[in-house]
């Protein structure tokens, strides 16, 4: 099997606002932050605006991948269009060029972050992912339908997952409102 190094296979951007990159504006920018990247690829869609000048290489499109650096290290898919929206500190974007597919390399970041993140933090209090180890790490190369299929069976199961978990919640929920229906209105 032929293995590629990340740094060959798709652009890597670090984001890191610096008080000498964080010039003003009048407009306000829509920002996605670290809290707003969880695990198994949900992400919550709320920005923080604020009035920061973006570097455009910030800006987060459909099937970027988006790397949390710092631990915990969480790995996010982009499926969906995000208008104008850029990421802030502590965030890679990943972005896949047509030698792979997105969702496949999605998944193989996604196995691979948590021991990426303990490699390039030898004796560091906070695990955080290097540049030199993200660009390094060997990524496994089949023919694209093959990625194609891989990567939709791991973002269809991570769907599945969050959908699982809803419904958990939205159980919990009927139960409690039942039992409180009971205790407050027994007669009915």
């Amino acid at each position: 099997m032929e293995y590629r190094r990340l740094g060959e296979l798709a652009k890597i951007k670090f984001c890191s606002i610096t008080p000498s990159r964080s010039k003003l504006q009048n407009d306000p920018t829509r920002w996605l932050l670290c809290a707003n990247f969880l695990a198994d690829n949900e992400v919550e869609r709320v920005p923080t605006v604020n009035n920061v000048t973006p570097d455009e290489e910030w800006r987060l499109n459909k099937n970027d991948i988006v790397v949390k650096r710092i631990t915990p290290s969480f790995v996010n898919y982009i499926d969906f269009n995000p208008k104008n929206i850029f990421c802030g500190n502590n965030l890679i974007i990943v972005t896949p060029n047509e030698a792979i597919n997105a969702k496949y390399l999605a998944m193989i970041l996604n196995n691979r972050i948590g021991d990426l993140s303990q490699e390039s933090s030898v004796g560091a209090v906070m695990k955080s992912v290097s540049r030199k180890d993200i660009e390094a790490l060997k990524i496994p190369i089949h023919d694209i339908k093959k990625q194609q299929l891989i990567g939709e069976i791991w973002y269809k199961s991570t769907e599945l997952k969050k959908k699982r978990i809803k419904l958990a919640e939205l159980e919990d929920i009927k139960t409690n409102y039942i039992v409180q229906r009971t205790i407050n209105h027994p007669e009915e």
